[in-house]
């Protein structure tokens, strides 16, 4: 006994000496700055031997007794809790989960240090308050604060934490609607993008998007409505700023609303900062299926100016020719048909388009004087289905050939040579229909 009484004090010597260096507020009752030195010994030793239990009680006389003494006794005090809150249950267990949160209130309040302090508080209060309802609300307003105050200067895990103390919350009755959770996770990706773009591994940010990816979507739903409803009016309202047009074109592209007013006219806005193919072609697409063909032509039009690539020139020109038929001009109609096939030469149907444009031309064409001439235009027609390879439409295009009865009467004989004049400017062979 007198020789764990001998370490002990030898121990508690070796203790004041080196609690004596700067940085440790000792008492100045000589009696009272014993019992400290003794105190912190003690804790300590407890906490290295993994008694936490043990270590709580010099602990909470430190916290109580000289709460400025030195920041290890929060820093460590948090690990001791932190260990007893893993083999305690019931209130006790709740009870020493709410003391790890206030150990570091009390760190920030004794020795400021308030932005990394508070980095460490929304990381243990997730850890310790996640699966406690009762504390959602402080959980999420802990982790809010810490990535307002820290934006990218927040540990990585913090974005996590803030995106599923939110969905906790938001799930459990909390006061947050689905633009309040769309804001807090646009906030969470500029967030990891400012990180990333400063050096932090890009795989441990990746995993981080992850993370949040999920916990969003099991916060909120995209749908149509939502865009139409909520996030369009705000981009109107907020002056139809680009990166709220963005948001837009992002969240209608994975919920499939690209039909839509709010989707068209965001997608203007961030083709007009940021041209591209892909925009600039389904912009024209769905105002096409809305039936605004010079609004669509305008956007094919400058798709085709973006690409390089012969096939994706192609699917556009087929477009541009079918808008030009569509609007009576098939002239120009033709011409991009033309335009299509010797960019892509294996799209056939611009053929058949062509052949429809002669098809329509009937009326348009006609002299009135000879028949089997007006005629030819139905042979023109047949000769593009034919290298359009689209035997329906030939055959209605031959039932319109002038009959063996026509070219007998205006003196022309099968194989001859016929000009169709009018805007076709097309030589055929004359035919007769069965």
């Amino acid at each position: 006994m007198k020789k764990i009484l001998l370490t002990l004090t030898v121990l508690i010597g070796v203790q004041a000496l080196t609690f004596a260096q700067e940085g440790w507020n000792w008492p100045e009752d000589s009696d009272k700055k014993a019992i400290a030195i003794e105190k912190n010994a003690l804790y300590s030793d407890m906490l290295t031997a993994e008694k936490y239990e043990a270590a709580k009680p010099p602990l909470d006389w430190l916290l109580k007794e000289t709460p400025d003494l030195n920041p290890s006794i929060y820093i460590q005090g948090v690990k001791v809790y932190e260990n007893l809150a893993e083999i305690t249950t019931g209130q006790q267990q709740k009870n020493i989960q709410d003391s790890v949160v206030v150990l570091y209130d009390l760190r920030m309040k004794y020795f400021n240090d308030v932005e990394n302090v508070t980095n460490r508080k929304a990381n243990d209060a997730y850890n310790v308050w996640k699966e406690r309802k009762d504390k959602y609300k402080d959980l999420y307003e802990i982790e809010k604060e810490a990535i307002e105050m820290l934006g990218a200067k927040s540990f990585t895990s913090n974005t996590i934490y803030y995106m599923d103390a939110a969905r906790r919350y938001k799930l459990t009755g909390g006061p947050l609607t689905d633009l309040d959770i769309i804001g807090i996770y646009d906030q969470i990706q500029g967030i990891l993008d400012e990180m990333e773009a400063n050096g932090e591994s890009k795989q441990s940010i990746q995993k981080a998007r992850d993370y949040v990816e999920k916990l969003f979507n099991a916060s909120v739903t995209i749908d149509c409505n939502i865009i139409d409803e909520k996030l369009h009016p705000k981009f109107i309202e907020d002056g139809r700023k680009v990166e709220d047009a963005e948001k837009i074109v992002k969240w209608a592209l994975a919920g499939g609303c690209t039909g839509s007013d709010s989707f068209i006219d965001a997608a203007k806005v961030v083709q007009k900062n940021t041209p591209e193919f892909g925009l600039a072609r389904m912009i024209a697409l769905r105002l096409k299926a809305k039936g605004d063909l010079n609004g669509a032509e305008k956007y094919f039009s400058e798709a085709l100016g973006l690409t390089e690539d012969n096939i994706k020139k192609a699917d556009v020109q087929i477009e541009l020719a079918d808008i030009a038929s569509k609007q009576g001009n098939k002239s120009q109609a033709r011409t991009y048909a033309y335009n299509a096939l010797e960019s892509d030469p294996s799209r056939k149907e611009a053929y058949t388009l062509i052949g429809d444009l002669y098809l329509k031309s009937f009326q348009d064409c006609k002299g009135g004087q000879d028949v089997v001439k007006d005629r030819a235009v139905y042979i023109a027609a047949y000769d593009m289905y034919q290298k359009g390879g689209d035997a329906n439409r030939m055959g209605v295009a031959k039932e319109q050939f002038p009959s063996n009865e026509d070219i007998f009467n205006y003196d022309y004989e099968i194989g001859d040579e016929i000009e169709v004049g009018c805007w076709i400017g097309e030589t055929v062979q004359v035919r007769i229909r069965d």
